[in-house]
């Protein structure tokens, strides 16, 4: 499943593996629909690698899930960067 992450200096398209990872996923997209990142930042870029974004503190401590504080991460060894 493709989606685009709209900012102010415009759109990133990304790619959810849900059949691979389906918890983060579900995670994810209902926090989306809930309007939880809207007017976060992302607060750590690792230049060439990743960004995290999506913590309403911006500390990178994390924030909610739909399924309480914490829920295990999700890993499949298909899945590679």
């Amino acid at each position: 499943m493709s989606l685009s992450i709209h900012t102010n200096y415009g759109d990133i398209k990304i790619e959810l593996f849900c059949y691979e990872v389906p918890k983060t996923c579900k995670n994810f997209l209902a926090l989306c629909a809930s309007g939880y990142y809207d007017n976060t930042k992302f607060h750590k870029n690792i230049k060439g690698f990743a960004i995290q974004g999506g913590d309403p503190t911006n500390t990178g401590k994390g924030g909610q899930s739909i399924y309480g504080k914490y829920f295990e991460d999700e890993f499949d060894s298909t899945l590679k960067v």
